[in-house]
């Protein structure tokens, strides 16, 4: 079946628009799998390979993953990454978390990123430019926008910043930050438009302000991109490993990932060991999944469809960190969040999927 996505998705080519602004979100055009051309167009593309994390670094017991993604095509990337931020595992006892890491079940002081042992570590929330209302707390538990800061009314929902480019590595964060989403879809020239070598140059300020809010980072979301004239590197794999080979000394957390395609066993190849791509288990690191949804193309029902498989596998996932549905343009059949910040039909299915929280 992977094998067959490939052929279609990989190679695909969407266009739209984007309700994200670059610098306050992304800009850009969204994927649908096509049947030519070049390598994952508009947000993504290339239906994914395996990608574990690791155990959760400086001094974290276990950890849980973190999946993260950008405005993929048709099937993203998906990648691993771990370090301060990564949760105590679940059997962890008392003692001190890694470095962002929240304690073990049984408690213990937490660092970067982090909170006390026994606080709610859950992995669901929203990419959106649409505030989440209060009727989605509790059972979403953070969500970001693309930028430094959130839009509308605080409703107890945490609020994750990213750095979309580099024009924003050392803007204010807001009080309170705990983790910092890094660069989307860099090696996109229509997203942040980074060369791994200039990612890698730019993360030094980047991990400075983050440091600065005792706060944990995520690295660079990437996913396949296509043509090749269009990109800063067309491999996500490769883009991260060269990310990773300039950015010497640098602190990097987690990584982010990104997904795009109605397939749940397509999926679990994309972020598990031993599938037909390289897998972002190679780089040792939790996954935030920050994006994810089926592509435009897809009706109401077939998101519905496809989340309420793929929600399962990831609660289940010990090495995906966080994952966020995006609900955004222009993929308006997976919007989960009306104009005035309430549930869609869609929104209520997503809450109410059963949770894995500690």
């Amino acid at each position: 079946m992977l094998v067959a996505l490939l052929a279609t998705a990989l190679w695909g080519c969407g266009s739209g628009t984007s309700d994200m602004g670059q610098g306050g979100g992304g800009g850009g055009t969204a994927g649908t799998s096509g049947a030519g051309g070049a390598a994952g167009a508009g947000r993504g593309g290339a239906a994914g390979g395996a990608g574990m994390a690791g155990a959760a670094g400086r001094g974290g017991a276990g950890g849980n993953a973190a999946g993260a993604a950008g405005r993929g095509g048709a099937g993203g990337n998906a990648g691993g990454a771990s370090g301060r931020g990564g949760a105590g595992g679940s059997a962890g006892g008392a003692g001190a978390a890694g470095r962002g890491g929240a304690g073990g079940n049984a408690g213990g002081a937490a660092g970067r990123g982090g909170g006390t042992g026994g606080a709610r570590l859950c992995k669901r929330g929203i990419a959106t430019n649409t505030a989440p209302g209060a009727a989605f707390y509790p059972a979403i538990t953070w969500w970001y926008n693309w930028a430094i800061r959130p839009s509308g009314p605080a409703t107890g929902i945490e609020f994750v910043p990213m750095v979309w480019n580099a024009s924003t590595v050392s803007s204010a964060l807001p009080a309170g930050t705990r983790y910092l989403l890094g660069f989307n879809e860099p090696n996109f020239k229509m997203q942040a438009n980074l060369t791994a070598q200039a990612a890698a140059n730019a993360w030094g300020a980047l991990q400075t302000n983050a440091a600065s809010a005792g706060a944990a980072t995520v690295s660079p979301a990437l996913n396949f991109c296509g043509p090749a004239a269009d990109c800063n590197g067309t491999d996500p794999f490769q883009y991260l490993t060269d990310f990773f080979a300039a950015c010497t000394g640098c602190d990097v957390d987690y990584v982010a990932v990104h997904w795009y395609n109605c397939d749940l066993p397509s999926l679990r190849d994309y972020l598990e060991p031993g599938g037909n791509l390289a897998g972002f288990e190679q780089f040792g690191k939790p996954i935030w999944l920050t994006e994810f949804s089926c592509d435009g193309s897809a009706t109401v029902a077939q998101q519905e469809a496809f989340m309420r498989q793929a929600i399962p596998y990831l609660e289940a996932k010990a090495n995906v960190f966080r994952y966020s549905w995006f609900s955004a343009d222009p993929i308006p059949n997976a919007r989960l969040i009306n104009s005035d910040g309430s549930p869609t039909a869609l929104g209520q299915v997503y809450m109410n999927l059963a949770q894995n929280c500690p």
